[in-house]
């Protein structure tokens, strides 16, 4: 399997078996220090976590699958790898933001986080505005979540087979909501059936961080190449738009503060609209982001 900077992580290399063996022997200091070393070595943040703890965790999981560590042993592998990932975040430095919000949650039933909790981290790193409501997320909460929060995308773990009810209900609700966000689907089982999903009617599927990542920037009409005049409009219209929900208003209620018309905030948002630089000022005065956040291309990668 290849991240979008052409590396291999189906292989162990010699940090990534360091930081396997810190796990096995319980050493958190000395999870760290194999951390340390590969930021020494001009690791990316995004390397270490799909080439380290995503590898590692998935060996773990393995090794209990197979009885070779039981499962005490693989909540603190669990454990010390969750500690590694907060002291990652304190790093965390992502380009300019695409200006889209994604909530990441474990669909009702499933107990297991720490997969969504790398693909939370990993849309961070990308330059969305990410939350994360962890295990478990009952249905009706996840949804009334979604409807008051307006995010764009919403990804939902689902890691075992007898979750796949739930997640369908979750899919079929979040779809009534007035304005649905797009759905994407992921988790272990993803991964070893990729078309266990297609009766669930999600917009997407990632069956592993890269996958999620690249095919939330698809649905989303993301693109890391150079952009057309169209798609940059669309792209800023979009973002105008998940902008205005997070402030709860209404496009007569954008239109009023930034002093435009309300059928022009219309054709902005749906892409329409080729903006005048004062427009644009006065749509980021109104949004209260800066000005480079409204006219960035976001063509940096992971």
């Amino acid at each position: 399997m290849l991240n979008p900077a052409g590396l291999d992580i189906s292989l162990p290399n010699g940090l990534t078996e360091k930081y396997l063996d810190a796990l096995l022997r319980r050493d958190s200091s000395g999870a760290s220090v194999v951390i340390d070393e590969a930021s020494r070595q001009g690791w990316s943040t995004a390397r270490v976590y799909l080439e380290m703890l995503a590898w590692a965790q998935v060996r773990i999981g393995d090794m209990w699958h197979s009885g070779r560590v039981n499962v005490a042993e693989e909540h603190l592998a669990t454990q010390i790898t969750l500690e590694q990932m907060e002291r990652l975040r304190q790093r965390f430095s992502p380009g300019t933001k695409w200006g889209f919000k994604v909530t990441v949650a474990c669909v009702e039933g499933n107990p297991l986080d720490l997969g969504a909790r790398i693909v939370a981290d990993l849309f961070i790193l990308d330059g969305w505005d990410v939350e994360f409501l962890g295990a478990n997320t009952p249905t009706h909460d996840l949804v009334e979540f979604v409807r008051q929060g307006h995010p764009s995308l919403v990804a939902l773990s689902v890691a075992l087979r007898e979750h796949l009810v739930p997640a369908s209900r979750a899919v079929a609700e979040l779809r009534s909501l007035p304005n649905p966000p797009k759905v994407l689907i992921g988790g272990y089982i993803a991964s070893q059936d990729p078309d266990v999903f297609q009766a669930l009617e999600a917009d997407a599927v990632g069956a592993d961080g890269v996958t999620a990542i690249r095919e939330a920037r698809r649905i989303m009409g993301i693109s890391r190449e150079p952009l057309s005049l169209s798609d940059y409009l669309t792209l800023m219209g979009k973002r105008v738009q998940e902008l205005r929900k997070n402030h709860k208003w209404s496009q007569e209620q954008l239109a009023q503060s930034a002093e435009l018309d309300r059928t022009y905030i219309s054709a902005v948002e749906h892409g329409k609209q080729n903006l005048t630089l004062g427009a644009v000022v006065k749509l980021a005065d109104a949004l209260e982001v800066p000005l480079g956040h409204l006219l960035a291309d976001h063509s940096a990668d992971l």
